[in-house]
């Protein structure tokens, strides 16, 4: 069997499938199982750079959790639109009929072709919809609507250009947070790909012992429980 070269040589812990926090937990269980095992200090020379390099890793993690609510919170902005465009609209149901003679008339079906029942629930998908429509509407008759009314609800279009273009380059901005590799995930990565190749050098060929060492489940998003606690049963020489 031809061996996989990305698993000898390569960095198997770059996988975007992997999310930051995932791999602190895998590093965190690294770190604890060859403490356990670090008779007379023969794993210092991998144990101490991981357990350095994750302490900006894990401050970074903070940073990067703060950074995520605060683009959630941005990306919010279009629903609170959507919200006000709607209760505008059922608000003004009594008023623009009033201006446009009557809820049977053509011009104002043209506002409320479906009721105001149009406006309890309206997706992103339908707002450059309804608020094109609403723009001609409100074109076509500027003179009935008066100034005021007419400027409130041509502005609708517009505004929902800006804020969904806001909120899809937020969530470009957020998709970049969770994929893009810091510097400080980079060493983390290194230095345990340095563990594994220890270890695997000190134990050449004995997978079982190796493996011990490294609950590679914790990379995944379900946590698979082993026999938590117990000393492992390596016996360095």
């Amino acid at each position: 069997m031809k061996p996989n070269p990305q698993m000898l040589f390569g960095n198997f812990y770059n996988d975007p499938k992997i999310a930051p926090t995932y791999l602190e937990r895998h590093a965190d269980d690294v770190v604890a199982k060859i403490l356990r095992n670090n008779t007379g200090g023969i794993f210092d020379g991998i144990l101490n750079p991981l357990k350095a390099a994750l302490i900006p890793f894990k401050s970074e993690l903070g940073d990067v959790d703060t950074s995520i609510n605060v683009l959630l919170g941005k990306t919010q902005t279009t629903d609170g639109f959507i919200e006000g465009f709607s209760n505008f609209m059922k608000d003004n149901y009594i008023t623009i009929a009033a201006k446009l003679g009557g809820e049977k008339s053509a011009a104002f079906l043209e506002f409320f072709p479906r009721g105001k029942s149009e406006y309890n629930k309206i997706t992103k998908t339908k707002m450059p919809t309804i608020t094109a429509r609403i723009n001609t509407a409100a074109t076509t008759n500027t003179t009935a609507l008066g100034a005021t009314l007419t400027a409130q609800l041509l502005a609708f279009k517009a505004d929902w250009i800006i804020v969904r273009d806001k909120q899809l380059k937020t969530k470009a901005d957020l998709k970049g947070n969770r994929t893009e590799r810091s510097t400080a995930r980079v060493t983390v990565e290194n230095c345990l790909i340095s563990c594994v190749r220890f270890i695997a050098n000190k134990y050449p060929g004995d997978e079982e012992k190796c493996m011990m060492l490294f609950d590679f489940s914790l990379l995944e998003g379900a946590i698979h429980k082993g026999n938590e606690g117990e000393e492992m049963p390596i016996n360095p020489k």
